[in-house]
């Protein structure tokens, strides 16, 4: 319901009734908050005698939300405030059901709203921290910090600052609040399970491990905590014990659509197949209505290569309901099967729905692969007005500048100069970069543990690492991280800032902190093994770093195992180019643009052979 509810006298009410009257109001929020089925209607036969009464107006709106009447919550609250607009507390109750209709822009008005009624109103200061955490976590710890100072032990306050300093990945500050708000309530869940998360994003596995199971002790049935608790474990290595979790997670909320997905996975990853589609068949027949859960199971099909099974699910779905989500699924399908006509029609049909980045961008891949240039060029000009800093985007809007001939795509991606191949400097307490190497190699190695590589990533006939490697505590990892911040530095010292350039604006300030570390995982390819043309949507700058490369890379006749640029993802034949191909050498790192399309060459070799990188990526800090 929210932060207390502030009884005002409306001026439809006057004498001597107004004490009455304050008493029924009274009366009827302490209903509210007892969750009384009945005090709505009581509420509503009272407005027919008082209409547009503001305070009976902000009571109905109360009581909807207490009923999840989310819709009918914010009118009843509007027409309270249309009628008597200053009023903090109906602001900061309208905003909480903005909340959770996730209206977060709606929201975030009306706690400032709230605030600049009463700039006191520690409720709305700290409910509007807590909804800046995710979009703006600085600003969040400066409401928070707030909203702190008026009320120093109140753990949850000291929980949203924990959490908007793990947003930024300040994890010590962090913990320290979480660690406040339970020295204040040891129960309290939010803090002991966020404190949990913060700790496996710093891959303090054990401690984050511990963490878990104090959560659970405190809500043994909640199914997040299991399901966070299986990933930490999964990370691990504990690959039985995770399962379980997994599984339990799904028998207390079987609809629990991230958990079918990572279970799907981690049966996928550790080769046994005959597990894969079990959670999700046995939870469509409880639910066959739930969309969410069938496309979530369409796209896991799609990803493991069968496509036949998926349509099968999706003509199922799209019986029962049309949505744009389902739409898009079918296009791919169609554009898969290369039935364009028809896939361009979908695609187009689900945009209508709403706008949507990814569904533009596979239509942007379906114009370009029926040489529709212009057509891709519109739907381009939307895409980089809507997320101008998407790296796929400029990918394929590079792509699309090639073949149309306009000389922007050499200014976009110089290959020369942004492509550039260092070697990793020697860490302190080595005797050479051999030696380096050597252990480097050992300690990843044993990270390795499943047996097929991800079903929705770029490797193929090989393993991925989980988590995130460079926030690994070991202590090779942590000397890995230090040669490569050395490298990224000098890298970045060759250019200059351009606010015309997608890569070259993002450039720092001279003084400030340069960049940070953001996805950073290893590879181990096998024979035959190679990755799919790609780029790295989430980064700004990415590398490929050259741990341990099969004998066979040796012979300079073939690009066994070589990574090359230019050459797009969309199967253009003979309209496609590899710009250039780099044969590394062990101890080497390439840098380049993460909007730069790149693969591999696959390599020959027995089973002996294996290649091995430890890639990553780079956002600006």
């Amino acid at each position: 319901m929210g932060p207390p509810f502030f009884l005002h006298g409306g001026k439809s009410v006057v004498g001597d009734k107004i004490a009455q009257f304050q008493q029924l109001l009274g009366q009827l929020f302490a209903a509210i908050n007892n969750h009384d089925p009945a005090v709505l209607a009581k509420i509503k036969a009272l407005l027919e005698k008082i209409p547009e009464e503001p305070n009976l107006l902000h009571l109905a709106g109360l009581a909807c939300a207490n009923q999840n009447q989310l819709g009918e919550a914010a009118k009843y609250l509007l027409r309270s405030l249309a009628r008597q607009p200053e009023q903090p507390e109906v602001h900061n109750n309208l905003a909480n059901v903005y909340v959770k209709q996730a209206e977060n822009t709606l929201a975030e008005k009306h706690y400032r709203l709230a605030l600049s009624l009463n700039p006191e109103f520690r409720d709305a200061r700290k409910n509007l921290g807590l909804l800046l955490i995710s979009v703006n976590p600085l600003a969040a710890i400066d409401e928070l910090s707030i909203a702190a100072a008026m009320e120093p032990k109140d753990s949850g306050t000291l929980t949203g600052l924990g959490d908007a300093h793990k947003e930024l990945e300040n994890f010590e500050t962090a913990k320290a609040f979480y660690q406040r708000a339970l020295e204040i309530n040891p129960d309290h869940l939010t803090a002991r399970h966020n404190l949990a998360l913060c700790l496996k994003q710093n891959e303090q596995l054990d401690l984050a491990i511990d963490s878990y199971k104090l959560a659970l002790n405190l809500a043994p049935d909640n199914a997040e905590i299991h399901y966070n608790f299986a990933n930490a474990l999964f990370e691990c290595g504990e690959h039985e014990q995770s399962e379980h979790e997994y599984l339990t997670c799904l028998r207390l909320n079987p609809n629990f659509v991230l958990a079918h997905e990572t279970l799907h996975e981690f049966y996928w990853q550790k080769g046994e197949h005959e597990k894969l589609e079990q959670s999700y068949r046995r939870a469509i027949t409880q639910s066959p209505r739930d969309t969410a859960l069938r496309l979530s199971y369409i796209n896991a099909l799609i990803a493991i290569g069968r496509e036949e099974a998926a349509m099968q699910q999706l003509e199922e779905a799209l019986s029962l309901e049309t949505t744009a989500a389902l739409l898009h699924a079918q296009g791919r399908l169609l554009a898969n099967k290369q039935d364009y006509t028809k896939a361009k029609a979908v695609l187009s049909k689900a945009l209508g729905h709403a706008f949507n980045l990814d569904v533009a961008q596979d239509l942007v891949r379906l114009h370009i692969t029926q040489a529709n240039y212009e057509l891709a060029q519109v739907e381009l000009d939307r895409l980089l007005s809507y997320a101008p800093e998407n790296q796929l985007t400029w990918a394929l809007q590079g792509l699309c500048w090639r073949l149309l001939g306009d000389e922007r795509y050499r200014w976009l991606i110089d290959y020369e100069k942004y492509i550039a191949v260092f070697s990793l400097p020697v860490p302190a307490g080595y005797r050479g970069l051999d030696d380096f190497l050597a252990e480097l190699r050992t300690v990843l190695l044993g990270m390795h543990k499943t047996q097929i590589e991800p079903s929705r990533q770029t490797l193929k006939l090989g393993t991925q690492t989980p988590g995130r490697l460079l926030h690994k505590r070991n202590p090779v990892i942590q000397s890995y991280r230090e040669s490569l911040a050395q490298v990224v530095e000098n890298y970045l010292e060759r250019f200059s800032p351009d606010d015309s350039h997608p890569f070259l604006k993002r450039l720092p300030a001279a003084g400030n902190k340069r960049f940070k570390f953001s996805g950073s995982w290893s590879v181990k390819l096998r024979p035959k093994g190679f990755h799919v043309n790609h780029v790295h949507p989430e980064g700004w700058i990415s590398s490929a770093s050259y741990i341990s490369l099969p004998d066979t890379m040796v012979d300079d006749s073939t690009h066994s195992g070589c990574i090359k640029f230019g050459e797009s993802a969309l199967l253009l034949g003979e309209r496609d180019v590899v710009e250039r191909i780099i044969r590394p050498n062990a101890g080497q790192l390439v840098l380049f643009p993460s909007y730069t399309w790149h693969g591999t060459y696959s390599f020959e070799g027995d089973v002996s052979q294996f290649r091995l990188t430890a890639p990553f990526d780079v956002v600006p800090s």
